[in-house]
Formats: C-alpha cells, structure tokens, sequence
C-alpha cells in the first residue's frame, strides 16, 4: 500500500504529542510513510520525517490531532493542493473534529482503504487594499473579522455584491461560512447554518442599535468592509480563522468572498452534524430539570 499521510500537531497539547508519536508508531508499522511540519517533527526528534514544503502536495491526507484550532490550520495548508483533512478531537470542545483518539487505528485504516466519506466545505478569500494595491491575502475555513483592537466602537459601512448595505456602529463584523457558524459568529448571535450549504453568514459583534440582524447571503456574494473617516484614531485588527492579525486604517478596503478553494473533510459515515449540535450545546434542552428546594 504506497500511501503517505501528513500530520499537523496542536502546539501546547501534551496528550496530542504523545499521541502523535502513537500515530507514527501505528503508520509505519503498516508501511504508511508520515510527514510532519518540521517543529512537529524536530519536538517529536523525528527530524527525518520533516517536510519542509508548506502546503501537503503528494500526501493521501492529513491528520490533524488538536481541536478545532488545529484542523483550521491543517485546512489552510491542505486545502490549495486538494488534500483531505481528518481531524482527530483533542481539545476542549471540537466542533469540526470527528474522530476521537480511542479507536483511531481502526478509523485510520478505513480512512486509508477509502472505506470514509469526504465532505466539502466552502472556504473564504479575504484581502486588504489599500491606495488601489492589495497589501494582504489569505484563506480560511471559518470566518474574516474586523473588530476594534480597543473598547472603542466601530462605525463599519459595509457592501455586499457590490451595492451599499449597512453602516454598524459596532465592535466590528464577522464574515462566516457554515462551518464557521457555530464558532465566533454564534457567539455573537449568528444562526447555525449546515456546513455543507453554500452561504455565508454577516454577523455584527454588539451592535450598537437595535436594527442590526445577522444576514445570510448567498456564497457568490462579495462582502467589503470598511471604517468610516470618524474611526481615524481608532484600532481596529483584521484576522481570518484567529490567526494573519493585520492593522485596518480607515481608506483600507476588506474584501471577503468565496475562496476557490475548499476544504475536503474526512467524515464518518454515521456522521451527523444535527445530533452533534443538540449534543454540544444541549440544543433544545432545559439546563434546569428540577425546582429549586426550599430551606
């Protein structure tokens, strides 16, 4: 079996570390070849599995062993060369993860005999223009946010398919896709939409107004966010899945729109998302059962 799987390891999650060397272990004694991202591999002292290349070009797919956080990496650098991403749940909540470390030997070797189901998630593309020159361009799987790097407000003018549509006065905006729904966006009262649907989801973060609603457009829309003149003096941060921190001036343009790329998740079959969200945020459940007592 000439297969060779990539892998991507949280940074500060010892349980995922040693798993990680329980991986390699298990793949190689199946005659799988394992590349790492060269810190993985020089923290694991497997210097000789170090791939230097920063996409997964020729690998079978990739394993992400972290949370959410990890595969969103994973998917970034996986996703411009079309290689599957199989996340492995070992952080805190794992929304997006499906696999768990007990068991994985055995999902692995379907993964690898194709015995899997490979989900497509839309991505977006953001980029920064400033004096007609785009000086920031990236990919995410999750969402683009521009919020304040202060407590101070925002008064964000927004376009979207090219035409004007609001001005929020807010702590800034966030442009999800499905997948992204029940992060940051949710958080801040956005709608939990199915992943595998094709949209995106325009959340402002605490709007200061009452009219301000969560919009949920179609995915070949284009979304522009930019400060108004009276936000001069104001900081305000740009950043795609949590991560690529970039300064917005006013003048600054964000552009934000469907990516060419996706990301191919590895699935189970028995995957549900609907059971994993009544189960993960006991959706449609009471969280008090009983009457207080009394003294």
């Amino acid at each position: 079996m000439n297969k060779t799987v990539g892998m991507v390891v949280h940074r500060t999650n010892q349980q995922a570390w040693d798993k990680a060397l329980e991986v390699v272990s298990w793949l190689t004694s199946q005659s799988i070849a394992v590349e790492l991202e060269a810190s993985a591999a020089a923290r694991l002292h497997l210097p000789h599995l170090a791939r230097t290349d920063s996409g997964w070009g020729g690998t079978d797919f990739v394993i992400s062993l972290g949370g959410d956080g990890t595969i969103l990496s994973a998917a970034r650098m996986a996703a411009p060369d079309g290689v599957p991403v199989l996340g492995v749940h070992m952080g805190r909540f794992g929304f997006i993860a499906e696999a768990h470390p007990a068991g994985l030997n055995a999902y692995l070797q379907r993964a690898l005999h194709g015995h899997v189901r490979i989900e497509e998630r839309l991505m977006i593309s953001a980029e920064i223009w400033r004096d007609n020159q785009a000086v920031h361009r990236s990919i995410g799987l999750n969402d683009a946010v521009v919020k304040s790097g202060s407590s101070s407000l925002l008064h964000l003018v927004v376009q979207i398919g090219g035409g004007p549509f609001a001005t929020y006065p807010a702590d800034g905006v966030i442009v999800a896709t499905p997948t992204g729904s029940t992060g940051y966006s949710l958080s801040a009262g956005g709608p939990i939409v199915e992943p595998t649907l094709q949209a995106l989801v325009v959340t402002p973060i605490c709007p200061h107004t009452l009219s301000a609603r969560p919009m949920v457009i179609p995915c070949h829309h284009t979304v522009e966010l930019e400060l108004e003149a009276e936000d001069a003096e104001t900081d305000a941060l740009f950043k795609i899945d949590g991560l690529d921190a970039q300064r917005v001036a006013v003048g600054d343009r964000v552009v934000i729109s469907r990516s060419e790329y996706v990301t191919r998740l590895i699935q189970p079959e028995h995957s549900s998302f609907y059971r994993k969200v009544r189960a993960r945020y006991l959706y449609g459940e009471r969280l008090n059962t009983t009457e207080p007592q009394g003294p």
